[in-house]
């Protein structure tokens, strides 16, 4: 991102949908907004986790960070990542969602991943890590490899000569490996064949890499554990993760690591989410932001919190001359606290408004965005979903697991707010089922 929108022309880049990464952007574009979501100006994860860190001097945390896809986890997440490195922490972000394929993801593609992380996080920093524990992962690679003889066909991996190897060929090896998990279906089961009954194995390898990386992180005065983040696994469909987090979570909660995984809202509201908290205690949620406060069964008269820090969200990204004032107000109120929402209405007003030739984006614009994203959000649920939407809207705020709700909120037609169970419905849900006459 290049700067703050002034004109129409720009806005395409200052509302696109990536996450805030670089130190730069952080610093020109992010908002705390911890209050907003939670009510609590003290419930910032970024800053109450990385103190966590800071204080753990034996103890590994291992934590979930749970939230809607699109409600800013990322942009925390690498804000966090900014926070802990200048506070002398090894600490490496892994995007699961670009290098894995989620829709057919097994732990042990994870357990990898993480591997490869770690393996390369510590490569730019200069460490070296122990000659003989990188030929054993080296062997220990080319030799599944070359027992897949598909594998080697597709990913045209060949037996390398000693000269290449060390820490360039494994890094070599494991990124063509990365290629394969991701890229080849047959492939990427024959290597979960040979892996998973020896998956102790593979695990032992990341224990030693991270025992090698503290020992180096304790020659370079860095905090001793280090830290790994991975995001992208809330998109990992339910089943799936099922079986990563419940059947495969102990695998995870072994490692001598920080770790931190984003994961799926909607599996908190399953029965098998009290399994997961064995493996992943003390987990942390990034809620909407809510524009409407439910308080002892009514919504809190004069709240606008929330709606100024949407717009203080905005008006780090444009000008706001750029709005008209009732098209500002409208785009607000009708993407319920939902970023991913509110950016991509606001782009495709400002196409809109560029086509008429409009300096800025009127109350028609976002009319006529906000009925197409009303039309989408309303095609992800069925008829069978109305009661439960109904037992919402009359007051049924704080939910319980069903079946339904999964559902719902996983077409984000239910959103969640506070980080206490307490759901709403979207409100472009709430128009059309209004107008429907079906609440």
């Amino acid at each position: 991102m290049n700067g703050k929108a002034e004109t129409l022309h720009q806005m395409q880049d200052a509302f696109n949908s990536q996450p805030l990464m670089t130190s730069r952007e952080l610093e020109e574009f992010y908002l705390n907004t911890a209050a907003a979501r939670t009510g609590d100006r003290y419930s910032d994860f970024v800053e109450n986790f990385a103190l966590q860190l800071e204080d753990c001097q034996e103890v590994y945390l291992h934590k979930l960070f749970i939230g809607h896809p699109g409600c800013g986890k990322t942009t925390e997440l690498y804000q966090l990542l900014q926070r802990v490195k200048k506070a002398d922490f090894f600490a490496c972000i892994g995007r699961c969602d670009l290098e894995l394929d989620l829709v057919d993801i097994a732990y042990t593609d994870v357990l990898f991943f993480l591997l490869d992380l770690l393996i390369r996080t510590a490569s730019e920093l200069g460490m070296e890590l122990d000659e003989n524990l990188v030929e054993e992962i080296y062997a220990y690679w080319e030799e599944e490899i070359e027992m897949t003889e598909v594998v080697s066909s597709q990913a045209q991996i060949e037996a390398q000569s000693s000269a290449k190897a060390g820490l360039p060929g494994l890094l070599e090896l494991m990124a063509q490996i990365k290629g394969v998990i991701k890229n080849s279906s047959d492939s990427r089961t024959q290597i979960r064949r040979r892996i998973i009954p020896k998956s102790s194995e593979l695990i032992r390898k990341i224990e030693e890499v991270i025992e090698n990386i503290s020992f180096q992180c304790e020659k370079k005065n860095m905090k001793k554990i280090p830290l790994v983040i991975l995001d992208g696994l809330d998109r990992v469909p339910l089943d799936r993760a099922k079986k990563i987090f419940r059947d495969n979570g102990s695998a995870f909660r072994a490692l001598p690591v920080h770790l931190v995984t984003t994961f799926p809202i909607a599996l908190t509201y399953t029965q098998e989410y009290s399994d997961i908290l064995n493996y992943f205690p003390n987990p942390s949620k990034l809620p909407m932001i809510k524009l409407r406060n439910w308080k002892q069964g009514y919504y809190e008269a004069g709240y606008e919190e929330g709606k100024n820090t949407m717009r203080q969200i905005i008006a780090k990204r444009a000008e706001l001359s750029l709005f008209e004032a009732d098209a500002l107000e409208e785009l607000i109120d009708k993407t319920g606290g939902y970023i991913r929402d509110l950016f991509r209405c606001i782009s495709n007003a400002a196409i809109r408004a560029q086509r008429r030739g409009a300096p800025a984006i009127s109350k028609e614009d976002v009319t006529v965005v906000l009925n197409e994203l009303e039309s989408d959000i309303n095609s992800r649920y069925s008829d069978v979903d109305i009661p439960e939407l109904k037992k919402i809207y009359e007051g049924e705020k704080f939910l319980s697991s069903s079946e339904s709700i999964t559902r719902l909120l996983q077409a984000c037609a239910v959103l969640e707010y506070n980080g206490k169970r307490w759901c709403d419905l979207h409100p472009l849900v709430e128009k059309w089922l209004k107008e429907c006459n079906k609440l």
